[in-house]
This record gives C-alpha cells, structure tokens and sequence, in this order.
C-alpha cells in the first residue's frame, strides 16, 4: 500500500503538511511518516495493530488530544474522486489490484454524500490480472504496469484476446467480473491445484489467481511477442471497464463520471472511458493510486464533520495540486554552495533564458514553487525539451534509464488544447493533471513527435495561467519562439527514483548528468567544463 499524509484544514488541504514517503513504489511493507510513525518495519499492518501503532507514534510527538478514525479502502479512493470532481451528482467507480477484500466498486455521489450500489471481491480482480502481465513479460508487478500501456501500442491486441478472456471476462449481467478458466471459480478447485504446483515448484507470488494466471502463461505464450502479450491485455482490460462502467451509466443514468483506484493510471483506459457512449464528462483523482487514499479518508472524516453540524460537504474543483514543500533563492543558493563542479549565475529573465534552451535542444531541468502531489511531474519538478526530435524515446530514455518504448507526455497551453488534440473539451478536466490519453490531429502528429506515440495519442498537462502564472509564462514564451503551443515535461527523476523534491535533489541529479542545465528558482546552473 502507498502511504501518504494529509492534513486537511478549514475546507482545503494544507500545502505546508503533505507528506509523501519519498520513497518510489514504497508499499506497506515499509510505513515512513518519519517523526509522525517512526522507521520501523513492518510485513503486514492489520487495522487493529496499525491504528493502536499509530496512536502510539502520535503520542510521542506530544499530542494527546486527538481523534483516530479509519475509513474503507474503496470509500477513500470513492471519496478522493467525487468531492474533487466539480459535479454535485457523478457516478463514481473505483478499481485496483485490492483493497480491504475488494478490487472494484460502484457509487453515487449525489448531494455530498456517496451511496455505493455494488462491489467486485478481490479475486475478480481486473487489476491482478493486469499485474500478472506485468510479471510475466519480466517487470515488477504493483510497479511497472504503466510500461505494459506503452508496449501495448507495438502489437496486434487481436492475436491473444479470446486466449486472454479465459483468464478474466465480464459477468452476463455485466456487474461483475470471473474467471472462465477456473469455472467462474477462483476458491475452488482448480485454483487449489495451482495453489499447490506453485508451492512445489518454488514459485508462488502471494496471491493464489496469480498464480493460476502465471501458470497459464506460462504454458500457453512462452514463443508469443511481448507486444502481442501487452497489446491484447491492455485491450482486454479497457473493454472489460467500458463495458462494467457503461452498464451502471445506462442503468443510473448518471452520465458524468469520476474514477480512483490504480487501475486508473492507465491513461488509455480513462480515454476509453471518456469515449464510451452517453459519457459527459470523466474526472480522474490526480493522485488515483493509493497515495490517494489519504486525502479520501480526510474528505471522508470532513463530510461526517460538517454533516454534525447541518452543513453539507460538497464537490469543488482543484485548479492545481502544489501541496509539496518550496525553497526560496536563498535556500537554493546554499545548497547551491555544498556541491563541487557546478558554475551557475542568477538570471535576469529566467522565462526568455530557458524557452531558449528548450529550441535549442538542450535538456532543462525545471525546479520552481512547491512539488506536485501525486505521480506526475506537472511543471515544478520536471525534464523539459523540445517535441519535434522524434528519436528522443532512445537517446533520453537511455540516459534516464528509463524503458525505451515509454513515451513522452508534453505540457501544453490550455486554450491550444482544442487545436491539438481531438475530443478535448469532454477532458479538458484530467487534463490538468495528466491522467488521461486523447488522439492527436493529424496536422500535428509530424511537429510534435517526441509526445506522439505511435498510435498516434498524447497525454498532456494543459495549464492554464491562474494553475501555474511561471510554467505558463514559458510555455507562452516558447511558443513565441517556437511556434508550438507544447513542450516535453517528463518527470525529474532517474529511473526508479522518486520525483526529486529538494534542492540537493536537483544538484545531484545535475551532477549524475540527467539534465544539461538545471533552472532553479531564479539560477542557471551547469557542470563545469
């Protein structure tokens, strides 16, 4: 489980107190709050241990006087999506690996309040069987299924679909998922069998359907393409959520919908779902991983607040989610000072200065204002470069050491969203924050290649000025320049790194060659020569 804190305060998060773990992919095998729960680990925190564990770690800080509540998984990332998605009644729909015995949900969210109408065991999982791709095309599983979207793109999704429905498919009545494989059975006896092989063969993963996913992989698609492999699951996946969510879109005629749960990462899925039939409008929680389950739990605990005394929690919209900390020059001058080998001058026009390296083909790191929540860099940590060099998804992946099939995802100016981009008003939401995919005009495919990925979508960051006045200064500027209204932004980090935070972060990245120049606050900084 992703671990996170959030304090919410008079009706909006606090920027001053989010806290993440800094640590990438971290789970609940590890629980950092540092002083808040201490660096003790731990393999499984059941409810009633973590809650007594907790109180405890909060005490030691020197409060007593305090509450602690838990919340449902599923209602957290329920809550995180509907009270942030702007509609006052929105169908809400939650999916992942698992959560508190559940892998998917449907709600209502009408009035403040959420009412759910049904729910998926966890051994139904679509987001298992997802994973169990992950792994066997050799990454790791809770970790790298984003790369099994990217590689999809490569392959024929026909080739292995109707072997892969085996696996998982929809109920008849479309409220549910099973395995044909097992017999519609994943507690009987064929997965009892499979239970029992994996434990002989040394080669068990934790979860018994895994391993009967595994096992059939294993024996069925050995000599199969990976393409091939990740192409037909990443189809599987998105029609198996079109048709879940489009049954509860047809039956509540609720046409305006808001998603969490990992599941929801995957930018093609959401784009999916934006095209479904009678689909208005789709928002994505910025944060729809379990890291988002924090901030649910906090809205959660607000509307019981408010519903105490009379009033009513009800759905916003957040123009931008910068909760992280932000350093002042001064602070970045010191850190500036502890590092050898670097020469760097403060500029007089940060803005001209560095839409002109992004032409020019340099590669720019960008530090400014408080850090994003949540998985994406969105244009305060972030790699910025130039979207034409169509080659870049070999050169900068490799120095990032990053997979070369990921594509790059560009920034964008808001009000040039619709020239780029089909369909972009129904998302124009997500696309703040960079959680959904949208098929590229065909007159812009060739400008902007190093964002097009070869089926021809994007998944851009589009800012508007009042987001963030700075970012949306160059991209302007840029466009002055350039002649294009987008850039790349990719993530300032190496691979498997969290995205960095501090300034020390930067210089070390600077000094382990990630970027040709960092742009910090009002400094250029370079190597020496």
């Amino acid at each position: 489980h992703y671990t996170d804190l959030i304090v919410y305060r008079s009706g909006t998060i606090d920027p001053s107190n989010e806290i993440d773990n800094r640590k990438k992919y971290d789970t609940a095998k590890e629980i950092i709050f540092r002083k808040i729960i201490g660096e003790k680990k731990y393999w499984k925190m059941t409810k009633k241990y973590a809650v007594k564990h907790i109180t405890n770690a909060i005490k030691k800080c020197g409060i007593e006087n305090f509450t602690l509540s838990t919340a449902e998984h599923h209602l957290c990332h329920a809550a995180s999506a509907y009270y942030e998605g702007g509609k006052n009644e929105a169908l809400i729909v939650t999916m992942d690996g698992a959560g508190d015995g559940l892998s998917a949900t449907v709600s209502v969210g009408k009035n403040g309040k959420i009412e759910r109408l049904s729910e998926v065991e966890d051994v139904y999982s679509v987001g298992r069987f997802y994973s169990a791709i992950t792994k066997f095309l050799g990454f790791k599983r809770n970790r790298h299924e984003g790369k099994i979207t990217g590689l999809a793109a490569y392959g024929d999704p026909n080739k292995l679909y109707d072997l892969f429905k085996q696996l998982i498919d929809i109920t008849p009545d479309k409220k549910s998922f099973y395995c044909p494989l097992a017999g519609g059975d994943l507690k009987g006896e064929k997965l009892r069998n499979s239970q029992m092989r994996s434990f002989l063969s040394g080669k068990y993963y934790g979860h018994n359907y895994t391993n009967l996913y595994l096992e059939f992989l294993n024996e069925k698609c050995l000599n199969e393409k990976r393409e091939d492999i990740a192409a037909a699951a990443q189809k599987l996946t998105e029609d198996l959520i079109v048709d879940y969510v489009s049954y509860y879109v047809n039956t509540t005629k609720i046409f305006d919908i808001v998603l969490a749960g990992g599941i929801f990462s995957n930018v093609k899925v959401n784009q999916r779902v934006l095209e479904s039939k009678n689909v208005k409008s789709v928002f994505i929680h910025p944060n729809m991983g379990d890291g988002g389950t924090a901030t649910g739990a906090a809205y959660v605990e607000y509307a019981k607040y408010l519903e105490s005394k009379n009033k009513k929690f009800l759905p916003f919209t957040v123009e931008n989610v910068y909760y992280g900390p932000e350093f002042n020059d001064e602070e970045i001058l010191e850190s500036l000072k502890k590092f050898d080998g670097l020469e760097y001058r403060k500029s007089s026009d940060i803005i001209k200065e560095t839409a002109e390296m992004i032409k020019n083909k340099v590669v720019v790191g960008w530090f400014q204002g408080r850090m994003e929540y949540g998985p994406r860099a969105l244009g305060n940590r972030s790699i910025l470069f130039d979207p034409g060099d169509k080659k870049i998804n070999d050169w900068l992946n490799k120095r990032l050491k990053r997979t070369e099939f990921m594509p790059f995802a560009p920034s964008g100016i808001f009000e040039e969203g619709p020239t780029v981009f089909e369909n972009f008003s129904r998302g124009e939401y997500p696309a703040y924050f960079m959680t959904i995919t949208f098929n590229v005009k065909e007159e812009w495919r060739s400008r902007i290649d190093a964002v097009n990925h070869v089926d021809n979508t994007a998944r851009p960051q589009m800012v508007k000025e009042n987001q963030n006045p700075l970012y949306y200064k160059l991209l302007k500027e840029y466009q002055r320049l350039s002649g294009l209204p987008l850039f790349v932004n990719t993530s300032f980090n190496m691979h498997e790194e969290p995205i960095l935070c501090t300034p020390d972060d930067a210089m070390r990245s600077l000094k382990n060659n990630c970027v040709d120049v960092l742009v910090i606050g009002n400094y250029i900084v370079k190597q020496k020569a």
